[in-house]
């Protein structure tokens, strides 16, 4: 397995696993309506955007093996301001293609975006992730504390987020590449 900064023509792939894992993932905590009207083509289109628009302070990382690409990391400043938030930086996206979990491209990628975020000097990171997805217990697993949560609205449904961080980046790293 390789990680690699994001490309251009990862767009559509990165698409599909995106609307995969929010079709697997969210079914029955989000709305069907919502997940359902889900497009590949829509969010390819998106996607293309943003890799196309992307600056020295957040990247999109991919896990990649010789079936081609199996996941993604976006990452770079913090965004959102709480009471949980740490100075430093967040991810905003882990996925994974829902057939592909459990092979380590999930602990792959966060530790690339460590050390893509240590290489910034950066030294803590946070994401936050609904309270009802059960790959919450991921960023458990990976050595993240739990630092607090919030409520916030998905397609019109209200939703309980739970903000997960990581104080020292390069001693988690250290923990993570031990395992």
């Amino acid at each position: 397995m390789r990680i690699r900064p994001a490309r251009l023509d990862d767009a559509a792939v990165l698409a599909r696993i995106y609307v995969a894992a929010w079709r697997d993932t969210y079914a029955g905590i989000l709305p069907d309506a919502l997940l359902v009207s889900m497009s590949d083509v829509r969010h390819a289109a998106a996607w293309q955007q943003e890799l196309s628009t992307r600056d020295s302070h957040s990247d999109t990382l991919v896990a990649e093996d010789d079936d081609g690409v199996l996941g993604l990391l976006t990452l770079g400043p913090a965004r959102r301001v709480s009471r949980a938030q740490l100075e430093g930086g967040e991810i905003y996206r882990l996925y994974v293609a829902p057939d592909r979990q459990g092979e380590g491209a999930g602990k792959a990628l966060l530790m690339a975006g460590f050390d893509w975020l240590i290489s910034r000097d950066v030294d803590a990171v946070i994401i936050w992730v609904l309270a009802d997805n059960p790959s919450r217990f991921f960023y458990e697993a990976m050595g993240g504390t739990r630092l607090g949560e919030k409520t916030d609205s998905v397609g019109g449904t209200k939703v309980r987020e739970v903000a997960y961080g990581w104080t020292d980046l390069v001693a988690a790293l250290d923990r993570l590449a031990a395992r």
